[in-house]
């Protein structure tokens, strides 16, 4: 911008000036009023008149600036062409724009003078600003700054010294000239010991990376005379060892004749603010339950990786057996722990550079470079060994595992990666028959072993069952079905605590919600396995009731499965004519009446009717063996 256009714009802002206080004028009804913004009016245009001094600006309606004088490109140390056009976000430390904006903001809303104090360059500066009638009839905003007096300066650093954030200022021989409370609690140093000792011994700090590494920014901006920034990894370590990650500035404070007279240090504790943002940048490449990589690290890394001189590059793809039946019977804690278990055995078994990563739900897949697939494959078995003998409950822990290797670097990675699961799921289907036998009967070695009582009562339960099917007639099939299907009625008690699968589930105390979960569980246990499947939905019959009354879908009648109602009948029989630990067994007779006063509530006629020709036969047949 030359000589003539500032000319032209001083001589338009002052026009938008006269015209602006003869609006103010006009608007006024009392005197003295008018008499107070003639002087303002004045001394306004004074000021432009002496803008060689004074640093002088005007903004548009939208806050960019079209006009600073000399001494405004001087204030703030910009050519007027990198200015004009811009805003204060642009060209200033962003908490000195914020204020800035506010201000602005302020003058347009209320069209009246506004004045603020600013800190720059280590002096404190007041502002006045101003509407100023544009051109195009919007306002936009003038402004000019003075140097702040004494008094003023005073009252900036009583307000300073009062904010939330740390402030220190030190003289020009380093000397600690003041704390506010926040510094005193960040440092550990009462401002009473601090005064008068070197900045050094309170303000210490230290590199999080590089403790003996760190820049003196209180020197640098005395040397300079000029405003520095903390790094980001520079912390504060307090006087009782506490450690502050820092964020903000020190600037020197210059007298009127631009001498140095001191500084101010101006800091704030972002440790939390450092530490959430450190655990959104791990958790946006790390598994939240195992603390593995991801899966978009690994896929990541697997570019990164990718080249000539990571050759052979072997991956292996792994799927842990078990998680769904694990979360389904033992609930998603069970199942979590399963997870971090087999997470435990990558990070023991491979190298500490191997990239490991949870791929999926219950699959994994790790990333080994420069490593032949006979060594992949070492460490494979190894992965399986280890894990074989690990037990999360009854399950037995086992994962399907496949290799692959490329050589070449014309081989494509993603088919390389698609070689290992295809080998993965072939090992997987091999194995699925037999391990899910082996677990199978882990469950049932856990229940009965644990419990032996309930090993005994599921045996009885299982013959009367199997007597009282033959005498309702049914086939040999559904007899050898009931008799199974008793046997495991009460298999989703290995889900339950084991002082609780001891109580009466007759009983309803605190833990009876718990315990009526175990029809459930049993029904998912069951229905996990290909030769116990057709058993699923009797189990979980087993507690409804005739009457719609019982648990858990609240059937009533002939909805409940017909082996279902005789496994109601059989094992309450057994119940109360065996010793338990929870109360003594009745006479058989006295069970078979409580049986009947029950018909048609809680059990099916024709089952307790069956029952009582059962226990009748058997009493005749007995009767006959003792004469």
């Amino acid at each position: 911008m030359n000589i003539t256009v500032l000319n032209i714009a001083v001589i338009l802002i002052i026009l938008f000036l006269f015209g602006l206080g003869l609006y103010f004028i006009l608007k006024r009804g009392r005197k003295r009023k008018k008499e107070r913004e003639i002087r303002r009016f004045n001394e306004l245009v004074q000021t432009f008149i002496e803008s060689e001094e004074i640093p002088v600006s005007l903004k548009d309606d939208q806050l960019n600036y079209i006009f600073i004088n000399l001494a405004m490109e001087d204030f703030y140390g910009i050519n007027s062409e990198d200015i004009i056009g811009q805003g204060d976000f642009e060209i200033l430390e962003e908490k000195m724009a914020i204020k800035e904006r506010e201000t602005d903001k302020k003058v347009l809303a209320t069209k009246t003078f506004v004045t603020d104090e600013m800190l720059w360059k280590g002096k404190i500066f007041k502002t006045t600003k101003f509407p100023v009638d544009l051109l195009n009839g919007k306002f936009g905003v003038g402004a000019y700054i003075r140097s702040a007096s004494e008094k003023n300066r005073e009252k900036y650093l009583k307000t300073l010294m009062s904010i939330s954030d740390g402030v220190m200022i030190v003289d020009p021989l380093g000397k600690i000239e003041m704390l506010n409370n926040t510094a005193e609690e960040m440092t550990g140093w009462p401002v009473r010991e601090a005064l008068g000792k070197h900045y050094s011994l309170v303000f210490v700090l230290e590199d999080e990376k590089q403790a003996d590494l760190v820049p003196d920014h209180i020197a640098e901006a005395f040397r300079d005379n000029a405003m520095k920034e903390f790094d980001t990894h520079v912390l504060l370590v307090s006087r009782d060892g506490r450690k502050y990650h820092l964020e903000d500035s020190v600037a020197p404070i210059s007298d009127e004749e631009g001498h140095i007279d001191g500084a101010i240090v101006i800091f704030r504790d972002v440790t939390e603010k450092k530490e959430k943002r450190a655990a959104i940048e791990y958790n946006s490449f790390h598994d939240a339950l195992t603390g593995l990589y991801n899966r978009r690290f690994f896929e990541e890394e697997l570019i990164r990786l990718n080249t000539e001189r990571n050759l052979p590059l072997s991956v292996i793809i792994g799927d842990v057996d078990g998680l769904k039946l694990t979360n389904d019977i033992f609930g998603h804690d069970a199942g979590d722990e399963l997870i971090k278990k087999v997470s435990e055995i990558f990070k023991k078994v491979c190298r500490a550079d191997d990239i490991i990563a949870r791929w999926g739900g219950d699959e994994f897949a790790i990333l080994l470079p420069q490593t032949e697939k006979k060594d992949a494959q070492r460490l494979s078995d190894r992965i399986k060994d280890n894990f074989s003998k690990e037990k999360i409950k009854s399950i037995q822990g086992n994962v399907s595992l496949g290799v692959a290797t490329k050589y070449e670097p014309e081989e494509n990675i993603e088919v390389i990666i698609a070689s290992a699961e295809d080998n993965m799921y072939m090992k997987k289907t091999i194995n699925r028959g037999k391990k899910k036998e082996d677990t199978f009967n882990n469950i049932l070695d856990k229940l009965y072993g644990e419990l032996p009582a309930e090993a005994e009562h599921a045996r009885r339960t299982s013959e009367i069952c199997k007597k009282i099917a033959r005498k309702m007639n049914l086939s040999e099939a559904e007899v050898n079905k009931v008799s199974k299907a008793a046997y495991l009625h009460d298999i989703g008690k290995v889900a339950l605590d084991k002082e609780i699968a001891r109580k009466n589930e007759y009983v309803i105390d605190d833990t009876y919600k718990e315990m009526k979960m175990h029809p459930v569980v049993g029904f998912r246990i069951l229905n996990a396995f290909d030769h116990t499947v057709d058993l699923a939905n009797i189990v979980l019959g087993h507690h409804e009731r005739w009457d719609g009354s019982g648990y858990p879908q609240g059937l009533m009648g002939k909805e409940i499965p017909k082996l279902a109602r005789i496994i109601a009948v059989g094992e309450r029989f057994d119940d109360m004519t065996a010793d338990t630990d929870y109360r003594p067994a009745i006479s058989i007779d006295d069970a078979l009446e409580e049986m009947k006063r029950n018909v048609g509530t809680h059990y099916d006629p024709d089952v307790v009717a069956a029952l009582e020709k059962v226990i009748r036969d058997e009493q005749t047949y007995t009767t006959k063996i003792t004469r």
